[in-house]
């Protein structure tokens, strides 16, 4: 059986934009991810599909727009580092972007929504040529405001370049724009810390309730030594836990 050229087009635009939206992820890692109007938020990695002692996870599959920065929190206790860096870089980065977050909204309607749909009903060949260029022209306009705020977003010319490539030879690449330059951010600073900063009280309490969770998973399947760490962990964060809830 041959499928119809529209449903072959349809079924690549989607599966290379979740093929490009997916991502591994440790045990210890986990997303704060920011809307256009909304605050930080946490986001739990969900550990179903397991892949060389990482976890397969699709981050806001169907929201693009959302910015997505990637923590990790320390089974160590470790040393407290400069915490002004990572939260001012990171707020710096969430301000600079939000115009093209409306954008990404656009582009995103456009090359998943309404594209498809025109492919599907076969009208004639000006609104999907219309519909494309639009597209691009949306696509090139997001590059350059991105080159103009290299340095603010803290990218090297590779990544510009490789972001060039996304746009021009792959839209539904374009779509994780945003996704990949908060990505590309390496943040320095433990997660859990970096939390108490971003979240709101009652989000960074269920941040802290997952972590416990997390733990008591991790502690069945762990060496005596990284046992040792994992309880002394938790005895922090439900002792942290309490002093918020009090």
């Amino acid at each position: 059986m041959h499928l119809p050229l529209e449903i072959l087009i349809i079924i690549g635009l989607y599966g290379f934009y979740l093929y490009d939206s997916a991502r591994l992820y440790f045990f210890n890692e986990f997303n704060v991810t920011k809307g256009i109007r909304s605050s930080f938020k946490f986001q739990h990695i969900t550990k179903s599909f397991s892949f060389l002692s990482k976890y397969l996870f699709i981050p806001n599959m169907f929201f693009s727009y959302q910015l997505i920065f990637r923590c990790a929190w320390k089974i160590k206790q470790s040393i407290p580092s400069d915490q002004s860096t990572d939260v001012d870089s990171i707020l710096l980065i969430s301000k600079t972007l939000r115009p093209l977050q409306w954008t990404n909204m656009l582009i995103s309607l456009l090359t998943l929504v309404l594209l498809p749909l025109l492919l599907l009903l076969k009208l004639s060949y000006l609104p999907l040529a219309i519909t494309i260029i639009t597209i691009y022209i949306l696509n090139i306009s997001s590059l350059l405001f991105v080159i103009l705020k290299r340095k603010s977003l803290q990218l090297s010319w590779t990544k510009i370049f490789q972001f060039s490539l996304d746009i021009l030879l792959c839209p539904p690449f374009a779509l994780n724009l945003l996704r990949k330059i908060g990505l590309n951010y390496h943040i320095q600073m433990e997660g859990i810390a970096l939390a108490e900063k971003l979240l709101n009280p009652t989000d960074y309490q269920v941040f802290l309730e997952q972590i416990i969770l997390d733990i008591n998973h991790l502690k069945t399947s762990t060496n005596d030594k990284n046992l040792t760490y994992l309880l002394s962990k938790e005895k922090l964060l439900r002792s942290s836990l309490n002093a918020n809830k009090e």
